[in-house]
């Protein structure tokens, strides 16, 4: 939270706090010795005496990072097996965003050991309200004694989870749920930890009827907070809203610091059309945690839809600001700030926006093409319908080019523009190309619709909406009936068709893949098949790495090559 504060003292008395000799029975063999750390603390002195704490347990091999970006470019680069992250990391940052960060980048392994320190005892409270908690905290001052029975302690438990180490960094999900359930059936001291586990990684995967079981199952064993909240995500996959808000309300009751509760009731209230009660969710949730982009950002957009400009144009410039030090800063914060300020007649900050982004993304083609398309809707606003169409000639001829690369926020930016100079052409173009690559994108498809209503054309642009996803279903539809009737090379050969047609869309990539795969049991090896199949996979790893049929798809990929002995193909 952005009112704790570091502690201002010097390095002596740091020294102190910290002050611990190696416990007095060590073994032959130093536990500390091998492990790899990383110490996250914003003050260097505060490094130097965590780091000789350490050093008097036998680490040899410590990392250090000041801000969270460092930190984030350290855990990608190696593979930590002890995290010391202080709570307060400037900027407004603190560990437990941090944290989140990193869990959703699948930047640590399982057995990573991921502790917050900090002087603020109130920091528990909020620590115990996060559903994927680090494994401990410390408050500061300590003693070495009280930080090596801590490490002790979080490293015994953490070795249990070697076992899927290698497949959740692989992404192999499957595999790793496999692991968990074994783990499980063995009733160990660590189950409970494994069911945990093997319940996010079942949400992960969109496995809602087995994430559910195994909360209940939790329930009836132990009420923990994580097991309630994974219950009324669980419910929501399962389209069984009514239920799940009830239960997530039940969480803020018993805990209002479980931040992703807001997060999941504001989409339930975004769903069921009640944007206020959203915008409320996220108002809250923003107050108690500022720094969460993803939250600005939804709230910009929940606001915006309530025409409440004033809170819409707060929360776009908080998500630009907070973004700026992160791996998430893109050229799209600035078009949505710059849009809110059109849609409040506010010429000049948008002009100010729109020079912001050409100056941070200099030499950058996405962030000038960017810049262009949002120039073009300053231009026409100010009446310099000329220089408008100039710009948003030359962002059209960069279009085709970018677009595999662009973000669906970017290309609605340009279809929005286009509409606005009574390009329709242009911008059907472009949609059509959105929608058929996400023709199963509920969430985009109702963006677009959104986007459709706010330039005037509700109807035409539903229609354009529905045919497109429904030729993308025929056409996707016939291909699965050749391969329904054994017609393997026939169904590869249109779904290939497809492919080529539309190359963002992942269920026909999958669908390819799954093609080639029958071909291949039933004629034997195809190089030519495989090799794009395994180029595929690749690519929807990158793009989807979670998808229930992907995961489905890489388990059997890997029994294949193996079984036709080619271990080299395996991804």
């Amino acid at each position: 939270m952005s009112d704790l504060k570091p502690q201002s003292t010097s390095f002596h008395s740091i020294a102190s706090a910290y002050k611990g000799a190696r416990p007095a029975e060590q073994p032959a063999s130093d536990p500390y010795a091998k492990r790899l750390f990383l110490i996250i603390d914003s003050v260097p002195e505060m490094q130097r005496a965590l780091a000789m704490t350490l050093s008097s347990f036998g680490a040899e091999k410590v990392e250090y990072a000041s801000k969270a970006g460092d930190a984030l470019a350290k855990l990608a680069k190696y593979e930590f097996d002890v995290v010391l992250c202080d709570y307060d990391l400037g900027n407004g940052y603190d560990g437990l965003y941090l944290f989140e960060e990193v869990k959703e980048r699948n930047l640590i392994k399982q057995s990573c050991v991921f502790m917050i320190v900090t002087g603020e005892r109130r920091a528990q409270r909020v620590i115990s309200a996060a559903e994927q908690a680090p494994d401990d905290y410390l408050l500061k001052p300590f003693t070495g004694e009280v930080l090596a029975q801590r490490l002790e302690r979080a490293m015994r438990r953490r070795e249990a989870f070697r076992i899927v180490d290698e497949a959740v960094m692989r992404h192999e999900y499957l595999a790793a749920i496999e692991a968990c359930s074994r783990k499980i059936g063995e009733k160990s001291e660590f189950a409970l930890d494994f069911m945990k586990l093997k319940g996010s990684l079942s949400l992960k995967i969109g496995d809602y009827d087995t994430a559910r079981a195994l909360y209940m199952d939790v329930l009836r064993i132990k009420t923990v907070p994580w097991a309630k909240l994974g219950l009324a995500k669980a419910l929501t996959g399962q389209k069984s809203y009514d239920e799940a808000r009830l239960l997530f309300e039940e969480v803020l009751r018993e805990n209002d610091r479980v931040m992703e509760a807001y997060d999941w009731l504001a989409r339930l209230h975004q769903a069921n059309h009640e944007l206020d009660k959203a915008q409320q969710m996220l108002t809250r949730a923003t107050q108690l945690s500022p720094v969460v982009i993803r939250r600005q950002k939804q709230l910009a957009e929940v606001a915006l839809k309530n025409h409440d400009l004033a809170t819409a144009e707060a929360a776009s410039r908080e998500t630009l600001e907070i973004a700026k030090y992160t791996w998430h800063r893109h050229p799209t914060h600035y078009a949505m700030l710059a849009r809110i300020q059109l849609a409040q007649g506010e010429h000049g900050a948008a002009a100010r926006t729109v020079a912001s982004l050409r100056r941070d993304y200099r030499y950058n083609e996405v962030g000038e093409w960017m810049a262009d398309v949002c120039d073009s809707q300053l231009q026409l606003k100010n009446g310099n319908r000329q220089r408008a169409a100039q710009l948003l000639a030359e962002a059209q001829e960069r279009f085709g080019k970018l677009a595999a690369g662009l973000p669906p926020e970017a290309q609605m930016e340009f279809a929005r523009a286009c509409y606005a100079q009574g390009q329709q052409d242009s911008g059907d173009a472009a949609i059509e190309t959105l929608v058929r690559n996400h023709h199963d994108d509920e969430t985009l498809l109702g963006q677009i619709g959104d986007l459709f209503e706010d330039v005037g054309r509700s109807d035409a642009g539903h229609q354009l909406i529905a045919s497109n996803v429904q030729s993308v279903i025929e056409l996707n539809n016939e291909a699965v009936r050749a391969a329904q009737a054994g017609q393997f090379e026939l169904a590869i050969e249109r779904f290939a068709k497809a492919h080529e047609d539309m190359p963002g869309n992942l269920q026909v990539m999958l669908n390819l893949v799954n093609a080639t795969l029958a071909y291949v049991h039933r004629n034997g090896w195809h190089e030519s098949h495989m090799r794009r199949a395994h180029e595929l996979l690749k690519k929807a790893r990158d793009q989807a790495p979670a998808n229930n049929k992907f995961q489905k798809l890489l388990q059997a990929w890997r029994i294949l090559v193996e079984k036709l002995g080619k271990p080299q193909w395996v991804l």
